[in-house]
């Protein structure tokens, strides 16, 4: 080989050792040296080896007397191929997990003892090779099995690396597309050399040189995976993908072997530009090879021809099935549950997008989402044309194909202009609930073309049915929240209503004793500072109802004389002639707020009196333990029976006092828990009422 070989052998190896070694500083950088990533580790460290023995051979022929520069040279073909080995071994570490997952210890124990024997026979190979250059064999005895030894790993790591991307989990595969394209590409051109070399029986130097600058250039990609902290979680592989897999991976190979015969056939009557025209036919072969790998298009004809041709069904349902549901219930997916719809239907159809029309007015459906979708239309679709009506009471899948002059074949229901008018348009899936239309969904043109059979329509119609569920409950829930937040409002005017009729009694009290009393200025002085009390609490229930929070949650609790407010309370009942005895100790503090507890005393005194004959007396006290303040209000009124006290009490709007409200004890209640206290009720039929309020102290 001349000097210009030699010197760029020895630079694109040279380039590639120090590419490689700072992938390796990266892998430790990033703590990827054990556990799931220790053969990744193993198989960098022995790539900057070989790219260092390759670099060093480039010189090696100087020095041909020098051991040092003959033992490596010797020993690069064993590194070489122990390198491919580690790669598989990383590989399988992985792809193991998915047949575990199936519980199919066996498959997983069979790849594990062929990957066994591949490597026990290329040991014995490659050790025999190296022996037999340091004359322990004649030279050439096993022939050109290092070439298949070596062409063998290469063509197993490329299935390998195949199958292990697709069985990736989806929302992994941004973290290892450019390590399985990486890993891929350097053994496809390894793959293309040893086709080659057997293709001639003999490894052309210059496509053999050729490998330093290719790892040059796919290094970064394997550096990339590396910073994004890939993580090798797997899926299910499933029957109809392993198929798809299969006949890929055949194709491929179909592909790659005829493309090297192809490249032996240029060569050999390209004349002098023979070899330009074969390495140039052979990459370009190679970016062809990747782009039908990633075409949508040839996967999707790939995938009907399988299902028309070697399956007895066209669907994998429980496969459908459960994308369906990881589509619709993908709480980490940007899309709303209308464009999750979308996509969903479209996924099970190959198609490439779509919209959804909803019938969010009464009258008519309008354009609600879209996904994938290049057409810019704003058109609706009456609820009461005939389309709608076909659709809703046949639960038809309307095929856009089959609308000729604009009506649908054999049924001469009119397709609107703007429906039809665009080819891209194919189907046009009906969302029923209860036998109600409540949208409807438009598809694009699949990728491949796709028959609708009996099985597709019986899919799609199962399919729309559960969107259908999905969309309506979703309208259920958002008309759920905005009668929660009517139901907040009326509960605060229910609370304001409840006080007001409060204070209409008192006035209505103190209206009637003015005709005995209104001379008296003790009872005018008592007038006035009732009016302004009642004038205080009715602008206090004027502003509560601009509160978001109900009243009693809008309250700080501090310590307060619950006895002062209790006398101040009674005092004003004993004014208005009401028949009530006290005993109140004097002083006693609790956590509360003044205004709160004097509501809560006006509610239960208030009802004591409601519930008691004219002439008998509500009995009021105040004492304390350790832990709290005890307020009890007890009357001899008719009483209630234990269910009432259970499950009508304290619920609003229940009351037995004719023309009530039924809110009294339930904001009472909510009042004092809100407080941090309780509320007792012991009460029988017949023998009155005795309620308890436990204020805390402290």
């Amino acid at each position: 080989m001349g000097s210009l070989s030699l010197n760029i052998s020895f630079l694109t190896y040279g380039v590639a050792t120090v590419a490689y070694a700072i992938l390796l500083g990266l892998i430790i950088q990033k703590n990827q040296c054990r556990g799931e990533h220790k053969w990744m580790f193993a198989a960098v460290v022995i790539s900057v080896i070989w790219s260092f023995f390759n670099c060093i051979s480039a010189v090696a022929g100087a020095y041909t007397t020098n051991v040092v520069f003959l033992t490596v040279s010797y020993m690069l073909p064993f590194v070489d191929w122990l390198k491919g080995i580690v790669w598989i071994i990383f590989l399988y570490n992985h792809l193991r997990l998915i047949w575990n997952s199936q519980d199919n210890g066996k498959l997983s124990r069979t790849v594990g003892g062929i990957i066994t024997v591949i490597a026990t026979i290329g040991f014995i190979i490659e050790l025999v090779q190296f022996s037999s250059m340091w004359g322990l064999f004649e030279r050439g005895i096993i022939g050109d099995l290092p070439t298949y030894n070596k062409f063998l790993i290469a063509f197993f790591i490329l299935l390998l690396v195949e199958n292990l991307y697709r069985n990736i989990a989806r929302e992994n595969r941004w973290g290892v597309r450019f390590f399985c394209l990486g890993l891929g590409c350097i053994y496809a051109f390894e793959f293309l050399l040893y086709s080659d070399s057997m293709l001639y029986s003999l490894i052309d130097p210059e496509f053999y040189e050729a490998r330093g600058a290719v790892n040059i250039i796919v290094v970064p990609l394997l550096a990339i995976a590396v910073s994004r902290g890939a993580k090798w979680s797997v899926g299910i592989s499933l029957t109809h993908r392993a198929a798809f897999h299969t006949v890929s991976l055949i194709a491929g190979i179909s592909y790659v072997i005829g493309i090297s015969v192809l490249g032996y056939y240029i060569q050999s009557f390209g004349g002098e530009w023979g070899k330009i025209l074969q390495v140039s036919f052979l990459f370009a072969a190679f970016i062809g090879f990747v782009i039908i790998i990633y075409s949508g298009k040839i996967r999707s004809t790939i995938l009907v021809l399988l299902n028309k041709y070697f399956f007895m069904y066209k669907f994998d349902y429980r496969e459908e099935w459960l994308r369906f549901i990881q589509t619709m219930t993908d709480s980490e997916d940007h899309y709303n549950l209308q464009e999750r719809a979308i996509k969903s239907v479209a996924n099970l159809l190959d198609s490439p997008g779509g919209a959804l029309w909803y019938l969010d007015q009464p009258d008519s459906f309008q354009l609600a989402a879209k996904w994938n979708f290049h057409h810019d239309i704003d058109d609706e679709l009456p609820a009461g044309s005939e389309l709608a009506q076909y659709m809703e009471k046949k639960r038809w899948i309307v095929d856009l194909d089959d609308v000729h002059e604009g009506k649908i074949k054999n049924n001469n229901c009119p397709v609107p202009g703007w429906l039809n008018s665009i080819p891209d348009f194919w189907l046009v899936v009906p969302l029923i609930h209860h036998d109600d239309l409540k949208g409807f969904i438009v598809l694009y043109k699949p990728r491949a073309d796709r028959e609708l059979n009996w099985e597709t329509l019986d899919i799609l119609k199962t399919v729309s049915l559960q969107i259908a569920s999905y969309l309506v409950e979703q309208e259920t829930l958002k008309a759920l929240g905005i009668a929660s937040e009517f139901e907040a409002f009326n509960r605060k005017f229910a609370f304001v209503i409840h006080d007001i009729k409060n204070m209409a009694s008192q006035l209505s009290l103190l209206n009637k004793n003015a005709e005995k009393h209104g001379d008296n200025p003790e009872f005018q002085k008592d007038l006035k500072i009732t009016v302004n009390n009642t004038v205080e609490k009715m602008n206090d229930l004027l502003s509560r109802i601009n509160l978001i929070q109900e009243p009693s949650q809008s309250r700080s609790n501090e310590k307060v004389n619950v006895s002062n407010i209790l006398k101040s309370r009674i005092d004003r009942f004993l004014k208005a002639g009401q028949n009530i005895t006290v005993d109140v100790n004097e002083n006693i503090e609790a956590l509360s707020h003044e205004d709160n507890l004097d509501t809560v005393f006006v509610h239960i005194i208030q009802n004591a009196l409601d519930a008691s004959d004219e002439g008998q007396e509500v009995h009021v006290s105040l004492n304390e333990d350790q832990n709290y303040a005890i307020v009890k209000i007890s009357d001899t009124g008719s009483g209630m029976d234990r269910d009432f006290i259970r499950n009508e009490l304290f619920r609003p709007f229940r009351s037995l006092k004719e023309g009530g409200y039924g809110i009294g004890a339930y904001e009472s209640r909510q009042l004092i828990q809100n407080m941090g206290g309780r509320m007792e009720v012991k009460s029988k039929p017949g023998t009155g009422t005795i309620i308890t309020i436990y204020l805390k102290k402290e």
